[in-house]
């Protein structure tokens, strides 16, 4: 099995967009993010984490696994995650034979992330809605919990089985306090892009008798030697994304368009910020709680790669290795071994 780093990880999220008309631009484009993703590896990011939505036209990621699978075979250390898989629309067996098969080829380095959802538009085309999701999502945690670690449902048994005791590690994507609750009564860890959510997490695990759990926080950050200067560049990829969140529902039903990037940092949704003041933000937020991943958009669409490495390995030299060698202050949040 691969052994996988006991400290705190920092993440790479992608979403796979590519804005690009021309049919073979995503073949391009995804073949570049492994690339990438083998290369930060090689520079001291500890995880990568990939989204879902379905039937846009620009093509996010609909299928993680498989892409996760094909990045078991480009990197030897890196948790692999799902952030998140929309659990109501899967089949929470055949599910679980995907994520104990990528758990496999990686040598036990998968963490499934899953989540309700909130998009219309990925659901009723499944034969969901907005209003059944609760209901199948808690169904479907009843399968796939013990699917995952091995145990016969329904008569059978699914293959192949776990590589690791109790199999891949279930995470709880969480936006409201009740689906932090959730995650701490039914999952393994919570995903998680509030870091205040942290305390609420805790309090919630040691209510039902459990330990503190584990928590990966999500970052909206632009940290670069001149993050005014990334900004500006990277203005109209954001804005395309922040709007893309729009249509998907994700600011409300009433929600309009942004019209100008700036408004992205006036209203916090993104925060730009040196090597120095990330640090600063990462200790406070390793702090807090049984923080084990910090991750953050490796790739904005319309970017280019060379773009986003060059952020990435400014990130990687100039903010991981201040963070690694600050001790915590409660003496072993820094250190502490993930429970997956």
């Amino acid at each position: 099995m691969a052994t996988v780093s006991s400290t705190v990880s920092f993440g790479l999220y992608y979403d796979f967009r590519c804005t690009e008309a021309e049919p073979a631009a995503l073949t391009r484009r995804w073949a570049g993010i492994l690339d990438q993703v083998a290369f930060a590896e090689e520079i001291g990011f500890g995880s990568v984490w990939i989204s879902e939505h379905h039937f846009t036209d620009d093509g996010y990621a609909s299928s993680p696994l498989t892409l996760l699978g094909a990045l078991s075979a480009r990197t030897t250390t890196m948790w692999l995650g799902t952030n998140v898989m929309v659990l109501p629309v899967h089949h929470p067996l055949r599910l679980a034979e995907e994520a104990l098969t990528v758990d496999a080829l990686s040598g036990g380095r998968l963490r499934l992330g899953v989540g309700m959802g909130y998009r219309e538009e990925d659901l009723r085309p499944f034969g969901t809605t907005l209003g059944q999701r609760r209901t199948r999502f808690e169904a479907a945690l009843d399968v796939l919990v013990p699917a995952l670690r091995g145990e016969a449902v329904d008569g059978v048994r699914v293959s192949p089985a776990p590589v690791r005791a109790g199999g891949p590690p279930l995470w709880l994507g969480a936006l409201s306090p009740p689906a932090v609750e959730r995650a701490a009564a039914r999952a393994d860890g919570l995903l998680s892009v509030l870091p205040d959510q942290t305390a609420a997490y805790v309090e919630a695990r040691r209510r039902l008798g459990q330990d503190d759990g584990q928590v990966a926080v999500g970052t909206q950050w632009i940290v670069a030697d001149d993050p005014e200067r990334a900004w500006a560049a990277l203005a109209p990829s954001l804005l395309y994304q922040a709007n893309a969140y729009v249509a998907f529902g994700m600011f409300g039903a009433g929600a309009t368009p942004f019209t100008e990037a700036g408004q992205l940092v006036e209203l916090g949704l993104y925060r730009l910020m040196d090597g120095a003041e990330a640090v600063a933000e990462l200790r406070r937020i390793i702090a807090a709680g049984p923080v084990v991943d910090c991750f953050s958009w490796s790739l904005y669409p319309g970017e280019s790669l060379e773009a986003a490495a060059d952020r990435l390995e400014y990130f990687a030299t100039r903010v991981i290795p201040a963070v690694a060698a600050t001790p915590d202050p409660s003496g072993d949040a820094a250190t502490r071994r993930p429970r997956s």
